[in-house]
This record gives structure tokens, C-alpha cells and sequence, in this order.
């Protein structure tokens, strides 16, 4: 994969980063179109400049964050605090009722620059330019969907598997089938490219089923099974971002990283306050006893809705080899080999503006003490 950063490193420099190769092909779907011979037409009435307007959707998300952290098992800076501002704007073309394309920014700045991102587990950043996402979507029917590009990961996986701002590079299909009135089935499959940090080239092939029972009505369960297939991940441990995982004397992973992962769930309403719980359980087959890793969540309320209070809690327990720690959620200072519980406390100011105050409590399972963590997020949705 290549990068405009100048070799891989931590500076303090913006860039664009993307895979030439693959972003080029799509671009060619995008701009094909534009290369067929024009045919003489009407001049366009006020009514074809009204559809090609709507044919238009902008969206963008902004979050300022201020991040407090206390007593961390290494030898400096154990304590620390910093701000930073994070923007993504984007578009989406709708040219049919089959297709969509879309294209969106990020904008990352910080008060603590690049210098410090391995140091501090990061999974981007801290000051950068870059391409957030470059899609197409076919909706090829009512069930099935086609998406290729970039964008964010399609199988719907807990933080502790995933980190949601991500942006893999692939091809996935996702086939919806009704049960009955009130229940559904989906599958999904696909094969991506990771579009980590400093030249990644891992390979990510990934598979879901879901089960949902009794949409629409006052309980609704669901049910997740994932396999998740990390390859080539070498060139991810040699750039320091092995983490927790267990390295072999070379730089490289000791172990390969085949996980699969069951989540159960459930939401209600209990006296007008939507309730929603998750039990997430995962093996990575190809390790041995060290990579099982469980999580638990509950949330009471919603915040993205106006006046809209929301309280959560979610403890999780991860053996060292359970997941790939490159690419869990960074909001969790240690991605395995740890035991933990976050908190929060959110409230919606409207549809669009919301606060939450998260608190984590984690230890390193060779740590004796805990370190913590404070996260204040303003976040604001278009």
C-alpha cells in the first residue's frame, strides 16, 4: 500500500494515504460515465436541476475531544493530557435508484502532534490529511447489496474487535432475507485490504450471519456470527504495532489471527427508556489457550435525539492472542492482555449535538495496579 508520506514515519506532516492502485480503479468506475459520446439535448428545465440537486446528499461529522489518562504501567509520561479535533466531510452522488457513490475527507489536529502516535497506541494520526472514504454502493434488489472502495467495515463487530474509524479497501455483498412478519436473516461476506498505518499490506477476509427476531415489535433479539481472517500481517508488527499481541523474536506475530465471534443481544423499552444488551464472546482458532476474549455491554437512553439522556456501561476481559490489536477500538488504552470497564454518561442537546463523558478502568494482566482514562467528546452530526 502506498503512502505520500514520506517513509512511513511520525512527522509531523499531512498527507494523503490511500492504495494507488485500487483507488484508480474505482475512480475509473466514477468517472467512466463522463468518456461516453454526448447525445443532443433539450436544455435542462427548471424541474431536471431540482432532481439533479437532490440527486446530492451531503454529510459530515465533527468531534472535539479533550483525553485525560492516569497511571500507565510504563516508565514515562505515566500521565498525560491532550485535545483534539477531528472533521469529516463528505458527499454522495445518487445517479439512479441502483447506485450510490460517495467521497468523504478527515481532518485530524491535535495538541500533541505525530510524533508520539506509536507511543501512544493510536490507530491514526493525531495531525493529517486524508481520504476518510471512496465508495460505490449497488443496491442490485430490495435484499441484495453490493459496496466497493473504501469505507467503513460492513460486519457489525463490538470495539473490542474493531475500531469503527477504520477505513479498509475492498469488495463485500450483503443479502437480506425476510422470516415471517417480525424476523429477518442477512448474510455478508468480503475480502478487503487493512489501509493501516505506515505502509500496511495485511489482508482481511471476513464473513457474518445475523439473525434478527422480532423487528418492530417491544422485544427484538439478534444474533451475530463473524469469522474474521487476518493475513500478511507482518509489515503491521515490524511499524510498532504489535501492542499487547505476543511478537516473535524477529518483529513478526507469534501467532495467526482466525477469529471467530458470537454476539447476543437484546433491546427493549422499560417505562419509555429504550434498553439495549449485548453479550460478545471470541476465539481466535489459530491461537492456543491465550485467545479467548469476552465483552458485555448495556445502554439505557439515547443521546442522538434532543433532551436525550444516555448511560452505559460495558466490561470486557481479552487474553493476549483473542484479537488483532492493531486494529481493535483505541478509546481502550490496551487491546489485549487486559481486563477493563468503561462508564459513560451522554446527553443529546439535539438530533445533532450531543456530549458524552466516558470513564475507563482497565489493568494489564502483568500490570499490579490499574491506569484510567477520561474521554470528554462534543460531537456534532450533518
Amino acid at each position: 500500500m502506498t503512502s505520500a508520506a514520506a517513509g512511513g514515519q511520525d512527522g509531523s506532516d499531512l498527507r494523503i494515504e490511500g492504495d494507488a492502485s485500487f483507488l484508480s480503479g474505482l475512480l475509473f468506475l466514477l468517472l467512466f460515465p463522463l468518456t461516453q459520446p454526448c447525445v443532443a439535448a433539450d436544455p435542462p428545465v427548471a424541474e431536471d436541476l431540482a432532481a439533479m440537486e437532490r440527486s446530492f446528499e451531503y454529510f459530515a461529522d465533527a468531534r472535539l475531544r479533550g483525553d485525560f489518562v492516569r497511571d500507565l504501567p510504563r516508565p514515562i509520561e505515566k500521565d498525560f493530557e491532550r485535545g483534539t479535533i477531528r472533521v469529516r466531510p463528505g458527499i454522495s452522488w445518487f445517479p439512479n435508484e441502483v447506485l450510490e457513490f460517495g467521497v468523504a475527507a478527515r481532518i485530524n489536529l491535535s495538541t500533541q502532534g505525530n510524533s508520539k502516535t506509536r507511543f501512544n497506541l493510536d490507530n491514526e494520526k493525531a495531525d493529517d490529511v486524508l481520504l476518510d472514504e471512496l465508495f460505490m454502493t449497488a443496491h442490485l434488489s430490495e435484499e441484495t447489496e453490493l459496496l466497493v472502495g473504501q469505507s467503513q467495515f460492513p460486519l457489525r463487530l463490538s470495539p473490542m474487535l474493531w475500531d469503527q474509524d477504520l477505513r479498509p479497501q475492498g469488495v463485500s455483498l450483503r443479502h437480506r432475507v425476510g422470516i415471517g412478519n417480525f424476523n429477518s436473516f442477512e448474510a455478508l461476506g468480503g475480502a478487503f485490504l487493512g489501509n493501516h498505518l505506515y505502509g500496511d499490506d495485511s489482508k482481511i477476509q471476513a464473513a457474518q450471519a445475523a439473525l434478527r427476531i422480532g423487528e418492530g415489535k417491544s422485544i427484538q433479539y439478534l444474533l451475530l456470527l463473524s469469522w474474521v481472517d487476518f493475513d500478511d500481517l507482518d509489515e503491521l508488527a515490524r511499524k510498532g504495532l504489535g501492542r499487547t499481541n505476543l511478537l516473535n523474536p524477529d518483529g513478526t506475530f507469534a501467532d495467526d489471527f482466525n477469529i471467530a465471534d458470537l454476539q447476543l443481544g437484546v433491546e427493549f423499552t422499560a417505562r419509555n427508556w429504550p434498553v439495549r444488551a449485548r453479550i460478545d464472546l471470541a476465539r481466535n482458532t489459530a491461537a492456543g489457550e491465550d485467545g479467548f476474549g469476552g465483552r458485555a455491554d448495556l445502554v439505557i437512553g439515547n443521546s442522538i435525539r434532543r433532551q436525550g439522556f444516555e448511560f452505559g456501561v460495558a466490561h470486557q476481559r481479552v487474553q493476549r492472542q483473542a484479537v488483532q490489536a492493531a486494529f481493535n477500538d483505541d478509546d481502550w488504552w490496551f487491546r489485549s492482555r487486559m481486563r477493563g470497564t468503561m462508564v459513560w454518561l451522554g446527553y443529546g442537546f439535539s438530533e445533532s449535538l450531543r456530549i458524552r463523558l466516558a470513564g475507563f478502568s482497565e489493568r494489564l494482566d502483568v500490570a499490579q495496579n490499574r491506569n484510567e482514562r477520561g474521554l470528554v467528546d462534543l460531537e456534532w452530526f450533518y
